[in-house]
């Protein structure tokens, strides 16, 4: 597993965990008894578009974010077992907030955001990767903070609205690694799609 390539490509987030601790079925294989989560910070942007300037087969893909993530992922960890987070698997979705509170990477806020002690909620979750070598063992984390009125109002308020701004009014009321927080384009992307963006 390549994992400068990783970083390179901008996933910044490469987080060494035993899958055991866990509890899910699909990620136990006694051939590949290491976990590696990969996630990324606000990092990700400009060379996901640096790469897609570059490439017009992926500028042209229906999903440039998606396409990017696997083929870099893919090309860093050739050998590994891949779960992505965007992709269903027999039906549904990886529970990826799960798997990153039980390997240690965050803690998951009343107001359902992973915050990380350093990112806060301004990381994604890219894919888990299964791979041969040693497994790592983290203990949970505690919380890094506790939520107060300006978060569980926003949240109460997201609750009941409609549309993505009011979710990302629950992002912007967390105190903790507010420094990292995405530019308004990597945002709005993320919750619309919206290719216009892309630029």
């Amino acid at each position: 597993m390549d994992l400068a390539r990783l970083i390179a490509a901008g996933f910044d987030i490469v987080h060494d965990f035993d899958p055991a601790t866990t509890g899910l079925a699909q990620l136990r294989d006694p051939a590949r008894p290491r976990g590696v989560l990969v996630g990324n910070t606000r990092a990700l942007w400009p060379k996901f578009l640096a790469a897609r300037a570059a490439d017009p087969a992926l500028a042209a893909a229906r999903d440039p974010f998606d396409t990017y993530t696997e083929r870099e992922i893919a090309a860093a960890a050739p050998d590994a077992v891949i779960y992505y987070v965007h992709r269903r698997y027999d039906g549904a979705f990886m529970p990826f907030q799960r798997i990153a509170v039980a390997a240690g990477l965050a803690a998951l806020a009343p107001t359902h955001l992973l915050i990380h002690p350093e990112y806060g909620p301004w990381f994604a979750l890219r894919a888990v990767l299964l791979s041969a070598g040693q497994t790592v063992s983290r203990s949970l984390l505690t919380a890094p903070c506790r939520c107060d009125t300006a978060c569980h109002d926003a949240f109460a308020q997201a609750r009941s609205a409609e549309g993505w701004q009011p979710w990302l009014a629950v992002r912007d009321a967390c105190p903790v690694g507010r420094q990292h927080r995405y530019s308004e384009d990597q945002l709005s992307y993320h919750y619309t799609k919206n290719r216009a963006l892309l630029r």
